[in-house]
């Protein structure tokens, strides 16, 4: 049992990243080799390929945005929550509405980011979001 615990703790962390603009994904990945662990890092364009990559594994962390083609960052999050996933989510979403912000609250995603973000912040909240997880 000690061993499986120990393996348990010593996998690296899974990060799911979902954001249809390249750019902005390209920026968010080089930002991240700055969380200072290793870590595993899936990105997905559209929530129906987030969906399917998180039926294949399992996630640590989500990072979504809101506008996405297709289904929505929140939509993709009520569909994981009803799966039953545990894993903290981050929405993040140039479209700061109070209702958004409400569903968002009410969908429980454990952090609302408005954009534009400073990447170091939101690298800062990863690292703390996959410590506070593991």
């Amino acid at each position: 049992m000690f061993m499986k615990e120990l393996l348990m703790t010593t996998a690296e962390p899974r990060i799911l990243l979902v954001e249809d603009d390249d750019s902005i994904a390209r920026i968010i990945t080089i930002g991240l080799n700055d969380l200072q662990t290793p870590f595993q890092l899936d990105h997905a364009i559209s929530a129906e390929e987030a969906l399917t990559l998180a039926d294949q594994q399992s996630y640590d962390l989500l990072l979504t945005d809101y506008n996405l083609r297709g289904k929505t960052g929140l939509d993709l999050i009520h569909q994981l929550k009803d799966g039953g996933s545990l894993m903290p989510m981050v929405l993040f979403t140039a479209y700061d509405t109070p209702k958004l912000r409400r569903d968002a609250r009410d969908a429980g995603v454990t952090k609302f980011v408005t954009k534009p973000f400073f990447v170091d912040q939101f690298v800062a909240l990863a690292r703390k979001l996959l410590l506070t997880a593991s």
